[in-house]
This record gives structure tokens, sequence and C-alpha cells, in this order.
């Protein structure tokens, strides 16, 4: 029998997922950022090591049993980022065979098991993948506005604070936002928040952190009419479709029916359906016989599967069906930092 390692890293947490060439999962691990964009790589290998060694430990499995895995991680964006990792990879597990990806393929397996289709990542940020009929691939630059990426908690954050303060100013129209924004972040003004975002304006991912009730109360407060809360998701949803759908019409499938896969927190946790129904509109403009799909199983088995497939399995039918069906019935072990 052969086993096979998933992980799939993010912004927020690391997952991993071992099992064995059936598709029988027998074992997951949970920890902490692996980002090393934004934590450094030495914090991002503590991460991914940690969920690899619960998913071993629970799956009674040692390393060297291992026969391939497949690292799904944010922040695989350039060559120098797969060679960072593949340098960390290689010291912490010597003589494995692995391959890395960026995060966005483990979700699009997780949520399909076709060929070619779309695949979006909204959580902490966005990112974005696409494979065409005939093979070729396409991977988001993920780097945020500069680069030409929009969508995720960040964006949100920065346009529901932006708003409230044009709100707060009378520069803009009156929101909601205003007074939920100046409490969940804990300023008694705008003025107090405003200096301390100049003051601080070289780490403000720090007010992004505290920030992050923000985004569920901007999904609330649209539901409950509040005009801006509800542009924000729209302008949201909207552009994330036209990334997706621009990426897939190039690669040739505006006449086919293929799968969208919408995954990340935002989309699977969204209260409210406003940014959901404006980024199909909007794929629709491009690929308008679209599907969309939300994961079947959690992104860090799609990078599972993904390793069985490397391994020459066929990582379709039964032996996904059964990755989804083991997979549910181990409870992760408590997120570990």
């Amino acid at each position: 029998m052969k086993f096979a390692l998933g992980v799939d890293g993010g912004a927020t947490k690391t997952m991993a997922c071992v099992g064995d060439e059936t598709g029988r999962v027998m074992g997951v691990g949970l920890a902490g950022p692996s980002n090393y964009q934004l934590t450094g790589i030495e914090y991002a290998m503590s991460s991914i090591s940690s969920a690899v060694n619960q998913a071993l430990e629970m799956g009674g499995l040692p390393p060297e049993k291992l026969h391939h895995a497949v690292f799904a991680l944010a922040g695989a964006d350039f060559p120098v980022d797969f060679e960072t990792f593949t340098r960390a990879i290689k010291k912490a597990y010597p003589g494995l065979d692995f391959r890395i990806v960026n995060d966005v393929w483990a979700a699009f397996r997780a949520g399909t098991p076709e060929s070619m289709g779309g695949v979006v990542i909204c959580g902490t940020g966005s990112n974005f993948g696409a494979v065409g009929p005939d093979g070729r691939q396409v991977t988001g630059r993920g780097m945020g506005y500069e680069w030409g990426t929009r969508g995720g908690a960040g964006d949100i954050i920065r346009d529901a604070i932006h708003y409230a303060f044009r709100s707060h100013d009378g520069t803009g129209p009156k929101t909601a936002l205003e007074a939920t924004v100046l409490n969940l972040l804990g300023f008694p003004s705008y003025d107090a928040l405003s200096l301390f975002m100049y003051e601080h304006k070289a780490e403000l991912g720090a007010i992004y952190v505290k920030a992050a009730a923000i985004v569920p109360a901007v999904f609330q407060l649209a539901s409950e009419g509040d005009a801006i809360s509800q542009k924000i998701l729209m302008d949201s949803g909207t552009v994330m479709g036209e990334i997706i759908g621009g990426m897939m019409e190039r690669l040739g499938m505006r006449s086919v029916s293929v799968d969208v896969v919408t995954a990340g927190s935002i989309f699977v946790k969204a209260q409210n359906p406003l940014m959901s129904d404006y980024f199909k509109a909007a794929v629709h403009r491009f690929i308008p016989f679209a599907a969309f799909r939300l994961p079947d199983i959690e992104p860090a088995g799609g990078a599972f599967l993904m390793a069985l497939e490397d391994m020459g399995v066929r990582a379709d039918g039964d032996v996904r069906d059964k990755a989804i069906e083991t997979f549910p019935s181990i409870e992760a072990p408590e997120m570990s930092l």
C-alpha cells in the first residue's frame, strides 16, 4: 500500500492530510499560517511541520512511509518562492518526493474532478486559476490590488474603512459602517483612528488583523439594507468574476460547460448572497455555461488527491468519493500556533 500527503498552506492556517492510494484519509493536522511572504520562511515551515506531524501521528505513519506529497502553498507565486520552499521542505523532510503548487490548485481539485475549469479563492486575500481544454494553465498573481488582483477580507476591510471615513467626514454617502468600524476597531473618534493609521502606516497589517470582524459586519449590514455595504460586496463580486472570467475566456472556455470552484472562507461562509450573485453574473458574461461549485472536501484533501494523481492513481470516481467520505469523519486537532 502506498501513502500520500497533501498540504494546504495559507495566510491564516495550514492543514495537512495523509491517506492511502485507495483515497482513504487516515490523518489530518491543523496549524497556523504558512504564507512565508507574510510570516517568514521559519514560521511558515514551523506551521507546515506541525500540521504534517499531527496528520502523520493520527494516521500512524512515519514520514519515510510517504510515497509522494503535494504542498499547495499561498506565497508560491514567483520562481524565487518555489526555490525558497523547495530548500526548506527538502531540509525538513530529506528524501521525500514532493511537488509544490500554488494553493489555488488544491482548492480547484477539492471542488471538481474535472481537468479543466476555473477556481477563485476568496479568504484573507484572493487568487485565481484556470486550466483550459488543451491543458494550458494560468495562475493569478495573487499579490494584491497593484498586481491586478482584487477580493478577499483585506479588500473588504479597506473599502469599509474608506467609506466609514467618508461618511464621517461628509465627503461621501452616510453608511452604518461609520459607527460599526469605529466600534470594532476600538477608537474613540475618527481623528484618533486617523492618527493611529498615520503613525503605524508601515505596519497596517496589524490594523487589518484587528479589523477582521469588519468582514462579517459588512455582510450583516448589507442584509440590513446598508447601501454602501451592499456596494462593497457587489463591487468585489463583480471584479473577481471579471478576473476569472477573463482568464477562462483567454484559455478557450467561452463555449463549453465548465466548473468554476469558489473556495475560501468568504465564499464558503458568506451570510449574504450579493457578492456571490454579482460574481456569477460577471463570470457568465465571459463563460455563459459556467457551473459554480463549492469545495467537496477541504483544500488539503484536494492536495492529497493531487498527490495520488502524481503517483499514477486515478483520483476521481471511487477514490475521490472515499476521500470525501473519510475526511469529515476525522476530527482535526485544535489549531497550534
